[in-house]
């Protein structure tokens, strides 16, 4: 089965969709159709923002129907399933702070709810910076390209993330989607030690270290 995600976030598409829009925007002349690529730019971003608000709610929707469930059982004296409540518990990564010294491992504890919450929460930001970014570009620099290029893409990239694609497209959370999700870049230039790490090993340490400050 051809596994249509993983190429459409492969940065082999992202440089041949750049170039493709490039050689379409000199044939369409965009620059005579400036005002239109606004508008179409700023209702795509704002149907973005607003697909992400139904992701959350759709996330908090789901965890209370869990609730509920789970209540039910415990009426009926039967098995309790946890799934969205279910605590996830691993280890963040030293990262680098701006003043290029390194921040400590942490120990984090979240239920699956709040993590997933929290991912789309990040998605947002990026998407306001990135709308930033254009609006820089545009107006700044005079480049009209990014107005078409991110109109079709900011969708794509949407609805390829994990949170939609486990939440609107109901996939299930074993691979590149089991949480807490791995760091990814470009053609998969991430170094190991930059991961969430979920062994008992890591976990132990990262108590250790706490239980020590």
């Amino acid at each position: 089965m051809v596994d249509y995600i993983k190429h459409l976030n492969s940065p082999y598409f992202s440089i041949g969709s750049f170039i493709f829009f490039q050689q379409l925007s000199k044939v369409l002349s965009l620059d005579h159709h400036i005002r239109t690529l606004r508008i179409v730019y700023l209702t795509v971003q704002l149907a973005i923002f607003a697909l992400n608000y139904l992701l959350i709610l759709q996330i908090k929707k789901k965890n209370g129907k869990l609730i509920l469930d789970n209540f039910k059982r415990v009426i009926n004296n039967s098995q309790i399933k946890y799934t969205d409540q279910t605590m996830l518990k691993y280890v963040e990564p030293a990262a680098q702070s701006w003043d290029g010294s390194e921040q400590p491992e942490r120990l984090i504890t979240i239920s699956v709810m709040d993590y997933d919450i929290a991912e789309v929460n990040k998605t947002i930001k990026q998407s306001a910076f990135g709308i930033l970014f254009v609006a820089f570009i545009h107006f700044k620099m005079g480049y009209v390209q990014p107005l078409l290029v991110q109109s079709i893409l900011g969708l794509k990239t949407f609805f390829t993330t994990k949170e939609a694609r486990i939440h609107f497209w109901k996939s299930p959370t074993t691979g590149d989607l089991r949480r807490p999700f791995r760091i990814e870049a470009p053609f998969g230039l991430v170094n190991e030690k930059k991961q969430p790490r979920t062994d008992k090993g890591s976990i132990k340490k990262a108590e250790k270290a706490m239980k020590a400050e």
